[in-house]
C-alpha cells in the first residue's frame, strides 16, 4: 500500500465522520462517503512504493538478486508506517460505521457496504460481459473476412481458368 494514499484515505474517512454529525440524512454525506470508500479500496489495492533514497535503491538492487519481492521496500520504517497506516485506516472505517449506526440505526453501515459490494460486482459483471461480446464480435469479423478472402480467391481461380480456356482453346 502506498503511504500517501493510505494517509489520504484516512483523512477522507475522518472528514466523512465529521460531516455525519452535522448531516440530517445519509444522502448529504453520500458523495464524501463514496469518495472515502474509493480511496480506501485504491489504497488497499496499490503496490508498495519503490525505495526512494540512494542507499535504499542500492540495497534493493542487491536484494533483488536474491529475492523477488516485486519492488517492495525492505526498509523497516516504511514497513512499520505501512502496517500502522493500514490499521489506522481500518480503525477509522470502523468508527465511521459506528457513527452511521448510532445516527441512523444499527445495521446502516453494513447495509451500505453490502449494497455497494453488490453494485460493484454487478459493474464488474457488466464489464466482463462487454469484453466477451467484443471478443465474440472480433471473432465474427475475422471469420467474415476469411470467408470474403476465400470467395475472392475462388473468383480469381475461376477467372484465371476462363482466361486460360480462351487463350489455349
Amino acid at each position: 500500500m502506498v503511504l500517501a494514499e493510505l494517509s489520504l484515505a484516512i483523512a477522507a474517512v475522518k472528514g466523512v465522520g465529521e460531516a455525519i454529525d452535522a448531516a440530517k440524512s445519509v444522502a448529504e454525506v453520500a458523495g464524501q462517503l463514496d469518495n472515502a470508500l474509493n480511496l480506501t479500496e485504491k489504497a488497499k489495492k496499490n503496490a508498495p512504493a519503490k525505495p526512494t533514497g540512494k542507499h535504499e535503491r542500492i540495497v534493493q538492487q542487491k536484494l533483488d538478486k536474491y529475492d523477488n519481492t516485486d519492488g517492495e521496500s525492505t526498509n523497516l520504517g516504511a514497513i512499520v508506517q505501512e502496517v500502522t497506516d493500514a490499521k489506522a485506516l481500518n480503525n477509522e472505517l470502523w468508527r465511521l460505521g459506528v457513527r452511521l449506526d448510532v445516527k441512523w440505526g444499527e445495521g446502516t453501515w453494513q447495509k451500505i457496504l453490502d449494497i455497494r459490494a453488490k453494485r460493484l460486482a454487478k459493474q464488474e459483471q457488466i464489464k466482463y460481459e462487454q469484453k466477451q461480446q467484443a471478443i465474440a464480435k472480433a471473432k465474427a469479423q475475422k471469420k467474415f473476412w476469411i470467408e470474403i478472402g476465400k470467395v475472392f480467391l475462388l473468383l480469381n481461380i475461376i477467372l484465371i481458368f476462363i482466361w486460360w480456356l480462351f487463350k489455349y482453346y
